[in-house]
């Protein structure tokens, strides 16, 4: 097949399985690019007169004046010119694009190279998120040298960003998250002697700059329908609160609260899952409703029923996924380590869930702990006496459909196993995946993102199916990746089955190659773990396939033999046995991976198996093990999980 026949059959597909709304509305942002459509000129003149100190949201009494030992110890990183940017190891603070500089739009089209091989390193840090820590450790100590870092680097950022001018305009949603975090810590600066009134123009001036920016590419945001849109709704809803007497204020805030909502009954759909299936996703979703919902309140405005429906529903899902022990979540679908107003650990979900319980939930939320500050923060009042309801420590089969996930186990001993129906386009070809939890440790591992642009294989590498805990056959995707971020003939998977602690569930992505793929889940009480892989014929010819079973562990000392894996982290002592059943003798082999690099077995090591990225940019060693089968279909991988003392381990028979 020719190269012009085959974009055109990707797109007519892409026509088909994306609908002619959101790429007719691409075209119409990509044609304005062409022409010139959404040329901004940089506001003229000050609006000085226009600010009034008195107007400002004020911090919230209830914010609390204490401060962790961790949080004082990133606040000091940043005095010395140094950030965790996306929750990972500390790098050099670097608000400066470098010259020479052209309009955003340059880059938009491809014109110009932004000069680095991955923009979000250069997004991340001129997203002022490390403004809020600095926030937060200066309501607790009053040192003023906390402020006065900030201004140098609002200073710096203003000298070396000129008014839509370098990389860092390219994005209306990079430029929206801007306005809300500077919002965030003006609150607290506002009290300070360094913010002077000459400083907070500035800022005032510059949140104008920033609000002017966005309504020339809603459109785009809208054509993505993620959480794009929600992010540059939000930041014109407070430039319309903060610069509450501006002639374009009503028009930003009626905007905002319009287009946020808008978004929010589309992208959320009524049982909550959040449009991009993904976790970290999810959570900024919520963290923007959470802004969102505190400058509401000041405003005197109140969610639509629909909006609050979804929030609710939204809530409910995130604490259903959330290990009760630990804050952490399974690392479902992209993670490109967004947290937009940190508060707590990167991995930890639960200052987010709380705070969503406490606005949008209906009595499921969790004890009272430090993940309260962040709900304090945002003016909810805690009452030690009057703790939030706890969460349900024992975990009854949990099955919904078209929320992708069936959640099975105990408090300490969980899995959630991924089937999702898609309405919308997957972000990852994870159909099927397994996260196993124990004693608050994630067994099962989901690999993550690590990087979306790189040299290849890390080109958004680990959105492939091959990373994934499930199979895949003949080497192949379940699916047709058009694009970096664009899957079409989407893998669709159906809830067969479901009783106490056992699920099965059913796939389609290896239709074109004659093959479904059945998957039980069972968990055999505080221990155990059996999954059945079955792979079936769909239809007489019964040729020889590749079949290859993955399961993504922690790096912990290990110890093979034959088809038995021992693990040992900490307490934790772990036994995993893969067999296989078929009706043909197979040609089988067991592999064990790690960083890309083969330990046990024969055969090739993909360069992207044996690794894990908790968060963006950063990925560490796992184990990949790995059952490579040859055979006809039908064919059945049996795979058990014991967590018991390795002495008192007894083989499988």
């Amino acid at each position: 097949m020719s190269p012009a026949v085959n974009r055109i059959g990707m797109a007519l597909k892409a026509l088909c399985q994306l609908g002619p709304a959101r790429l007719a509305e691409n075209g119409v942002y990509r044609l304005g690019l062409s022409l010139d459509w959404w040329k901004i000129e940089p506001p003229v003149g000050s609006i000085l007169g226009l600010l009034r100190f008195e107007a400002l949201p004020p911090i919230t009494p209830t914010a609390p004046k204490t401060a962790s030992a961790g949080l004082l110890q990133d606040a000091e990183l940043i005095l010395q010119g140094k950030v965790r940017l996306y929750g990972g190891e500390p790098v050099p603070l670097i608000l400066d694009p470098g010259e020479p500089l052209a309009v955003w739009s340059e880059y938009e089209r491809g014109r110009i190279d932004p000069g680095v091989e991955d923009i979000k390193d250069l997004w991340e840090p001129a997203r002022f998120s490390w403004a809020v820590t600095l926030a937060r450790a200066y309501r607790a100590t009053a040192a003023e040298s906390y402020v006065r870092k900030f201004w140098q680097e609002f200073e710096i950022f203003g000298a070396a960003n000129p008014a839509y001018r370098g990389p860092n305009w390219i994005s209306g949603q990079e430029v929206a998250i801007r306005i809300i975090t500077w919002a965030f810590a003006a609150r607290v600066f506002v009290l300070s002697a360094e913010s002077t009134p000459e400083r907070m123009a500035q800022l005032a001036q510059a949140i104008h700059t920033h609000a002017c920016r966005i309504p020339a590419t809603l459109i785009y945001a809208s054509s993505q329908d993620n959480n794009h849109l929600l992010s540059e709704a939000a930041g014109l809803y407070t430039a319309g609160i903060w610069l509450r007497d501006h002639p374009s204020a009503p028009n930003w805030r009626k905007t905002g609260w319009t287009w946020f909502n808008r978004a929010l009954q589309r992208q959320v759909e009524p049982e909550g899952t959040y449009i991009q299936q993904s976790m970290n996703y999810h959570r900024l979703m919520l963290q923007l409703a959470l802004w969102m919902d505190s400058l509401a309140r000041q405003n005197g405005e109140h969610w639509p029923q629909q909006s609050q429906d979804r929030l609710a529903a939204a809530t409910r899902w995130l604490i259903a996924r959330m290990d009760p022990i630990s804050g952490r979540a399974p690392n479902l679908g992209h993670n490109d380590g967004a947290y937009l107003l940190p508060f707590g650990e990167q991995a930890d979900f639960r200052p987010v869930a709380q705070a969503a319980a406490r606005a949008f939930g209906d009595g499921l939320g969790l004890p009272a702990g430090e993940w309260d500050e962040f709900s304090a923060w945002l003016g909810w009042k805690l009452d030690d006496q009057k703790p939030a309801p706890r969460i349900r420590q024992e975990r009854e089969p949990l099955i919904v459909q078209d929320s992708g996930a069936a959640i099975l186990g105990s408090g300490q001993d969980w899995a959630m196993l991924r089937a999702a129906h898609f309405n919308h386009r997957p972000g990852q070809a994870d159909q099927l995946q397994l996260d196993i939890w124990h004693k608050g440790q994630n067994i099962a591992l989901d690999a993550g993102s690590y990087r979306y642009s790189s040299a290849d294989p890390w080109n958004n590498g680990l959105a492939c199916a091959a990373v994934h805990n499930s199979v895949t056959v003949d080497g192949q995707e379940p699916m047709t990746r058009a694009g970096r971020f664009l899957w079409l003939d989407w893998d669709q998977a159906r809830i067969l089955q479901v009783e106490p602690g056992k699920v099965v569930v059913e796939r389609n992505g290896y239709r074109k190659l004659g093959i479904r793929h059945r998957r039980t889940v069972c968990w055999v009480g505080v221990g155990g773990w059996q999954i059945m892989d079955e792979l079936l014929p769909t239809g007489k010819v019964l040729n020889a396939h590749t079949f290859a079973l993955q399961w993504l562990l922690p790096d912990w000392p290990w110890d093979l033999a034959g088809n038995q894996l021992r693990l040992k982290g900490g307490e934790d002592q772990i036994l995993i046995e893969i067999a296989c059943q078929a009706a043909a003798i197979p040609q089988e082999s067991i592999q064990l991976i790690r960083a890309g690099t083969l330990l046990a077995g024969k055969g090739e090591a993909p360069a992207v198996l044996g690794w894990v990225s908790e968060t963006y940019a950063m990925k560490r060693p796992a184990l990949s093990l790995r059952m490579v089968v040859t055979a006809p279909a039908p064919l059945t991988f049996i795979t058990i999980y014991r967590f018991r003392a390795l002495d008192n381990i007894p083989g499988i028979g």
